[in-house]
Protein backbone atom coordinates (compact mmCIF):
# COMPACT_ATOMS: atom_id res chain seq x y z
CA UNK A 1 0.00 0.00 0.00
CA UNK A 2 1.42 3.63 -0.73
CA UNK A 3 2.14 5.52 1.93
CA UNK A 4 0.22 8.41 2.84
CA UNK A 5 1.54 11.79 2.42
CA UNK A 6 0.99 15.25 4.06
CA UNK A 7 2.11 19.03 4.23
CA UNK A 8 2.06 22.16 3.61
CA UNK A 9 2.39 24.13 0.06
CA UNK A 10 3.30 27.69 -0.02
CA UNK A 11 2.02 29.61 -2.84
CA UNK A 12 4.13 32.68 -3.38
CA UNK A 13 4.97 35.59 -6.45
CA UNK A 14 4.04 38.56 -7.66
CA UNK A 15 0.83 40.55 -7.26
CA UNK A 16 -2.04 39.19 -9.24
CA UNK A 17 -0.08 36.44 -10.98
CA UNK A 18 -2.94 33.69 -10.04
CA UNK A 19 -1.98 32.57 -6.38
CA UNK A 20 -5.59 33.07 -5.12
CA UNK A 21 -6.89 31.72 -8.32
CA UNK A 22 -4.83 28.66 -7.86
CA UNK A 23 -5.79 28.36 -4.38
CA UNK A 24 -9.56 28.16 -5.51
CA UNK A 25 -9.01 25.84 -8.29
CA UNK A 26 -7.21 23.13 -6.10
CA UNK A 27 -9.63 22.94 -3.89
CA UNK A 28 -12.93 23.84 -5.76
CA UNK A 29 -14.35 26.68 -3.55
CA UNK A 30 -13.80 29.70 -3.78
CA UNK A 31 -12.17 30.48 -0.51
CA UNK A 32 -9.69 33.45 -1.09
CA UNK A 33 -10.51 36.90 -2.62
CA UNK A 34 -9.77 37.08 -6.50
CA UNK A 35 -9.11 40.42 -8.67
CA UNK A 36 -7.49 41.72 -11.51
CA UNK A 37 -6.19 44.39 -8.63
CA UNK A 38 -3.14 43.83 -6.46
CA UNK A 39 -2.59 42.73 -3.69
CA UNK A 40 -6.02 41.83 -3.13
CA UNK A 41 -5.06 38.84 -0.75
CA UNK A 42 -3.54 40.10 2.64
CA UNK A 43 -2.90 37.85 4.89
CA UNK A 44 -2.55 33.66 4.58
CA UNK A 45 -5.81 31.93 3.11
CA UNK A 46 -5.16 28.09 3.74
CA UNK A 47 -6.83 25.79 1.57
CA UNK A 48 -6.97 22.24 2.19
CA UNK A 49 -6.66 19.33 -0.66
CA UNK A 50 -7.61 15.77 0.80
CA UNK A 51 -7.13 12.19 -1.79
CA UNK A 52 -6.70 8.55 -1.08
CA UNK A 53 -2.94 9.77 -1.79
CA UNK A 54 -2.40 12.26 1.02
CA UNK A 55 -3.39 15.84 2.22
CA UNK A 56 -2.14 18.86 0.67
CA UNK A 57 -2.30 22.20 2.90
CA UNK A 58 -2.11 24.92 -0.11
CA UNK A 59 -1.28 28.52 1.51
CA UNK A 60 -2.16 31.43 -0.22
CA UNK A 61 0.12 34.29 0.52
CA UNK A 62 0.14 37.92 -0.03
CA UNK A 63 1.79 39.36 -3.26
CA UNK A 64 5.82 40.61 -2.43
CA UNK A 65 5.81 43.63 -2.81
CA UNK A 66 7.72 47.06 -1.39
CA UNK A 67 5.53 47.84 1.70
CA UNK A 68 5.24 51.70 2.40
CA UNK A 69 3.09 51.46 5.65
CA UNK A 70 2.87 48.74 8.65
CA UNK A 71 -0.38 46.97 7.10
CA UNK A 72 2.77 46.46 4.15
CA UNK A 73 5.05 44.97 5.93
CA UNK A 74 2.45 42.99 7.70
CA UNK A 75 1.64 41.50 4.73
CA UNK A 76 5.26 40.26 3.25
CA UNK A 77 5.60 39.38 6.96
CA UNK A 78 3.17 36.79 5.93
CA UNK A 79 4.79 35.49 3.56
CA UNK A 80 7.79 34.68 4.97
CA UNK A 81 6.16 33.08 7.65
CA UNK A 82 4.56 30.50 4.71
CA UNK A 83 8.32 30.00 3.85
CA UNK A 84 9.63 29.26 6.99
CA UNK A 85 6.81 26.62 7.71
CA UNK A 86 6.42 25.12 3.74
CA UNK A 87 7.06 21.44 2.97
CA UNK A 88 6.88 22.75 -0.45
CA UNK A 89 6.98 26.10 -2.54
CA UNK A 90 5.20 26.64 -5.25
CA UNK A 91 6.27 29.87 -6.57
CA UNK A 92 4.23 31.23 -9.77
CA UNK A 93 5.46 33.75 -12.19
CA UNK A 94 4.09 34.78 -15.22
CA UNK A 95 4.98 33.35 -18.93
CA UNK A 96 7.35 36.06 -19.80
CA UNK A 97 11.29 36.32 -19.10
CA UNK A 98 12.70 37.15 -15.49
CA UNK A 99 12.69 40.74 -14.45
CA UNK A 100 14.50 42.47 -11.42
CA UNK A 101 11.78 41.31 -9.31
CA UNK A 102 12.01 38.15 -10.11
CA UNK A 103 15.92 37.86 -9.77
CA UNK A 104 15.72 39.28 -6.42
CA UNK A 105 12.82 36.84 -5.13
CA UNK A 106 14.84 34.18 -6.22
CA UNK A 107 17.78 35.08 -4.08
CA UNK A 108 15.02 34.19 -1.60
CA UNK A 109 14.29 31.01 -2.91
CA UNK A 110 17.76 29.93 -2.75
CA UNK A 111 17.27 29.62 1.36
CA UNK A 112 14.24 27.72 1.54
CA UNK A 113 15.19 23.99 2.28
CA UNK A 114 12.45 22.81 1.21
CA UNK A 115 11.70 21.25 -2.95
CA UNK A 116 10.79 24.63 -5.10
CA UNK A 117 8.30 24.11 -7.43
CA UNK A 118 8.31 27.05 -10.46
CA UNK A 119 4.61 27.19 -11.74
CA UNK A 120 4.24 29.19 -14.99
CA UNK A 121 1.04 30.70 -14.83
CA UNK A 122 -1.50 31.83 -17.48
CA UNK A 123 0.07 29.16 -20.55
CA UNK A 124 -3.48 29.26 -22.37
CA UNK A 125 -2.27 32.94 -23.46
CA UNK A 126 0.68 31.96 -25.03
CA UNK A 127 1.81 30.14 -27.97
CA UNK A 128 3.87 27.01 -26.67
CA UNK A 129 7.01 28.05 -28.93
CA UNK A 130 7.17 31.33 -26.75
CA UNK A 131 7.63 29.73 -23.28
CA UNK A 132 10.85 27.85 -24.05
CA UNK A 133 13.03 30.35 -23.85
CA UNK A 134 11.25 31.40 -20.43
CA UNK A 135 11.73 27.87 -19.37
CA UNK A 136 15.30 28.52 -20.30
CA UNK A 137 15.85 31.62 -18.11
CA UNK A 138 14.51 30.54 -15.09
CA UNK A 139 16.25 27.13 -15.23
CA UNK A 140 19.84 29.11 -15.37
CA UNK A 141 18.49 30.85 -12.30
CA UNK A 142 17.64 28.19 -9.84
CA UNK A 143 17.27 24.15 -9.97
CA UNK A 144 13.76 23.89 -9.55
CA UNK A 145 12.26 20.45 -8.34
CA UNK A 146 9.62 20.84 -11.20
CA UNK A 147 8.92 23.54 -14.09
CA UNK A 148 5.36 23.42 -14.62
CA UNK A 149 3.29 25.43 -17.15
CA UNK A 150 -0.23 25.99 -16.01
CA UNK A 151 -3.36 27.77 -16.21
CA UNK A 152 -4.79 28.43 -12.88
CA UNK A 153 -8.26 30.21 -14.40
CA UNK A 154 -8.75 27.17 -17.03
CA UNK A 155 -6.72 24.16 -15.08
CA UNK A 156 -4.63 23.33 -17.37
CA UNK A 157 -2.03 20.64 -15.99
CA UNK A 158 -2.94 21.63 -12.21
CA UNK A 159 -3.82 17.68 -11.82
CA UNK A 160 -0.22 17.24 -12.36
CA UNK A 161 0.69 19.66 -9.92
CA UNK A 162 -1.40 17.84 -7.65
CA UNK A 163 0.38 14.60 -8.54
CA UNK A 164 3.85 16.07 -8.46
CA UNK A 165 2.88 17.91 -5.03
CA UNK A 166 2.09 13.92 -3.68
CA UNK A 167 5.17 12.78 -4.81
CA UNK A 168 7.72 15.34 -2.65
CA UNK A 169 5.45 15.67 0.20
CA UNK A 170 6.62 14.10 3.77
CA UNK A 171 5.41 10.74 5.07
CA UNK A 172 2.75 11.98 7.49
CA UNK A 173 -0.74 11.74 8.74
CA UNK A 174 -3.51 14.12 8.11
CA UNK A 175 -2.84 17.15 9.49
CA UNK A 176 -6.66 18.05 9.21
CA UNK A 177 -10.19 15.61 9.01
CA UNK A 178 -10.65 14.59 5.35
CA UNK A 179 -13.73 16.97 5.00
CA UNK A 180 -12.25 20.26 5.99
CA UNK A 181 -11.69 22.26 2.91
CA UNK A 182 -9.91 25.28 4.98
CA UNK A 183 -8.84 25.85 9.08
CA UNK A 184 -10.29 29.34 8.07
CA UNK A 185 -13.36 30.53 10.49
CA UNK A 186 -16.75 31.47 8.85
CA UNK A 187 -16.37 34.88 9.73
CA UNK A 188 -12.79 35.04 7.87
CA UNK A 189 -14.15 33.50 4.78
CA UNK A 190 -17.51 35.82 4.92
CA UNK A 191 -15.28 39.09 5.27
CA UNK A 192 -12.97 37.76 2.06
CA UNK A 193 -16.40 37.83 -0.02
CA UNK A 194 -17.46 41.12 1.24
CA UNK A 195 -14.00 42.13 0.51
CA UNK A 196 -14.05 40.83 -3.02
CA UNK A 197 -16.98 42.38 -4.20
CA UNK A 198 -15.17 45.94 -2.61
CA UNK A 199 -12.53 45.31 -5.01
CA UNK A 200 -14.67 44.33 -8.19
CA UNK A 201 -16.80 47.15 -7.85
CA UNK A 202 -14.64 50.53 -6.74
CA UNK A 203 -12.22 52.65 -8.09
CA UNK A 204 -8.39 52.36 -7.74
CA UNK A 205 -8.29 54.21 -4.24
CA UNK A 206 -10.74 52.59 -2.02
CA UNK A 207 -9.65 48.66 -2.31
CA UNK A 208 -6.23 49.73 -0.35
CA UNK A 209 -8.03 51.61 2.02
CA UNK A 210 -10.50 49.49 3.27
CA UNK A 211 -11.13 46.58 5.66
CA UNK A 212 -13.57 44.39 6.74
CA UNK A 213 -14.55 43.68 10.26
CA UNK A 214 -17.30 41.05 10.87
CA UNK A 215 -19.15 42.70 14.01
CA UNK A 216 -22.46 39.95 14.33
CA UNK A 217 -22.49 36.26 12.63
CA UNK A 218 -25.56 35.32 14.55
CA UNK A 219 -27.40 31.53 13.27
CA UNK A 220 -30.65 32.77 13.96
CA UNK A 221 -32.02 29.29 12.96
CA UNK A 222 -30.60 26.20 10.63
CA UNK A 223 -31.77 28.16 7.67
CA UNK A 224 -30.97 31.36 8.49
CA UNK A 225 -27.55 33.68 9.47
CA UNK A 226 -27.74 37.09 10.40
CA UNK A 227 -24.71 39.13 9.50
CA UNK A 228 -23.36 42.30 10.11
CA UNK A 229 -20.29 43.90 8.91
CA UNK A 230 -18.30 46.87 8.96
CA UNK A 231 -15.72 47.95 5.81
CA UNK A 232 -13.35 50.09 7.68
CA UNK A 233 -11.70 53.70 5.84
CA UNK A 234 -9.23 56.02 5.77
CA UNK A 235 -10.93 59.18 5.13
CA UNK A 236 -15.08 60.27 4.97
CA UNK A 237 -14.21 61.22 1.61
CA UNK A 238 -13.96 57.05 1.22
CA UNK A 239 -16.98 56.77 2.59
CA UNK A 240 -19.13 58.93 0.45
CA UNK A 241 -17.86 56.48 -2.24
CA UNK A 242 -18.73 53.50 -0.87
CA UNK A 243 -22.51 54.27 0.23
CA UNK A 244 -23.21 55.96 -3.15
CA UNK A 245 -25.84 58.36 -4.54
CA UNK A 246 -28.85 57.19 -2.73
CA UNK A 247 -26.69 54.21 -1.44
CA UNK A 248 -26.49 52.19 -4.33
CA UNK A 249 -22.95 51.48 -4.04
CA UNK A 250 -23.07 49.74 -0.87
CA UNK A 251 -26.46 48.09 -1.80
CA UNK A 252 -24.57 46.64 -4.80
CA UNK A 253 -21.71 45.31 -3.02
CA UNK A 254 -24.20 43.79 -0.45
CA UNK A 255 -26.34 42.19 -2.77
CA UNK A 256 -23.47 40.27 -4.49
CA UNK A 257 -21.55 39.65 -1.47
CA UNK A 258 -24.52 37.57 -0.20
CA UNK A 259 -25.21 35.46 -3.08
CA UNK A 260 -21.80 34.03 -2.66
CA UNK A 261 -22.29 33.88 1.13
CA UNK A 262 -25.39 32.03 0.88
CA UNK A 263 -23.79 29.89 -1.71
CA UNK A 264 -20.90 29.37 0.61
CA UNK A 265 -23.06 28.86 3.94
CA UNK A 266 -25.39 26.80 2.19
CA UNK A 267 -28.40 28.92 4.36
CA UNK A 268 -29.85 32.24 3.95
CA UNK A 269 -28.21 35.23 4.96
CA UNK A 270 -29.63 38.78 6.30
CA UNK A 271 -26.69 40.73 5.92
CA UNK A 272 -25.88 44.67 6.63
CA UNK A 273 -23.25 46.64 5.21
CA UNK A 274 -22.18 49.78 7.09
CA UNK A 275 -19.12 52.13 6.21
CA UNK A 276 -17.15 53.97 8.92
CA UNK A 277 -14.00 55.81 8.21
CA UNK A 278 -10.98 55.20 10.51
CA UNK A 279 -8.53 57.97 9.87
CA UNK A 280 -5.11 56.27 9.33
CA UNK A 281 -5.81 52.79 10.19
CA UNK A 282 -2.97 50.96 8.56
CA UNK A 283 -0.50 52.82 10.55
CA UNK A 284 -2.37 52.12 14.12
CA UNK A 285 -1.32 49.03 15.36
CA UNK A 286 -4.14 48.07 18.00
CA UNK A 287 -6.80 48.92 14.64
CA UNK A 288 -4.60 46.62 12.37
CA UNK A 289 -4.79 43.79 15.22
CA UNK A 290 -8.70 44.29 15.89
CA UNK A 291 -8.76 43.33 11.90
CA UNK A 292 -6.89 40.53 12.01
CA UNK A 293 -3.64 42.24 10.74
CA UNK A 294 -1.67 41.26 13.74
Amino acid sequence: MASFRSGFASIVGRPNVGKSTLLNRLVGERLAAVSKKPQTTRGTIRGILTTPEGQAVFLDTPGFHDPRDPLGRWMIGEIHKSLADADLLCWMVFPELPGEEERSFVETVKKVSAPVFLLINQVDQVEKPKLLPVIDAYQKLHPFKEIIPISALKGDHVPLLIRKTFEVLPEHPAYFPEEILTDQNERTIVSEMIREKIFRFTGEEIPYSSAVEIEEFIERSDKLVAIKAAIVVEKDSQKAILVGKRGEKIKQIGQEARREIEHFLGKKVFLELWVKAVKGWKRDPETMRRLGFG
